[in-house]
């Protein structure tokens, strides 16, 4: 039986397309194995990760370390100060908002203010008698701050009313803003949740 010309051929190209199968099949592998061992080396040489954080309390916040015999001592004696300041600063915003809203006379206003004034003060004088740790040297300071930031908002929005200047009120706003954050930090620290220490 005799065959056409092109059957040979096909069967001719049949061992060659074996082979190129084979090759691609080859090139996969070899090209999969080239990416893992470029994976590898990329990691060996990469720098160190940083290390994981402490680990999350039932509430998902790290564990704060605890606060040495002194550092208790202090806080539970700014504690009177600190309840002291943070009234005096809601009163500060209420009469802001009172005035504003037209509900407080220029006059009941400056009133209103004038003791808020001497009890941040007053505040700040307590706190400068405190004993303050080493350790929380800067977290006083930043206290401190927030007192005379209050107190000088406090004054500002005083200057407005006589000086009829009531932009001078988003001053003392921004000066009340900071000091709320820089108490904020620091009552984190010390009294989280704002329970009064033992």
């Amino acid at each position: 039986m005799a065959c056409s010309p092109e059957a040979g051929a096909a069967r001719a190209r049949q061992p060659l397309a074996g082979l190129e199968a084979r090759g691609i099949v080859f090139a996969l592998v070899c090209a999969a194995l080239a990416v893992l061992a470029l994976t590898a080396v990329i990691r060996e040489v990469a720098p160190p990760q940083a290390q994981t954080p402490a680990p999350a309390t039932a509430f998902g916040n790290p564990p704060r370390p605890a606060l040495s015999a002194a550092e208790e001592a202090y806080a539970a004696a700014l504690w009177p100060i600190h309840e002291d300041v943070k009234r005096q600063a809601v009163n500060l915003i209420f009469a802001g908002l009172a005035y504003k809203t037209g509900d407080l006379a220029p006059a009941a206003f400056q009133a209103r203010l004038r003791p808020l004034a001497r009890g941040f003060e007053q505040a700040l004088e307590r706190s400068a008698k405190l004993s303050v740790p080493p350790p929380l040297i800067d977290m006083h300071e930043k206290y401190r701050e927030s007192i005379r930031l209050h107190r000088e908002s406090a004054r500002i929005m005083a200057g407005a009313v006589v000086a009829r200047r009531d932009e001078a009120l988003i001053s003392a706003q921004e000066k009340s803003g900071r000091a709320a954050e820089l108490m904020l930090i620091v009552g984190d620290a010390l009294w989280p949740g704002e329970y009064k220490p033992n």
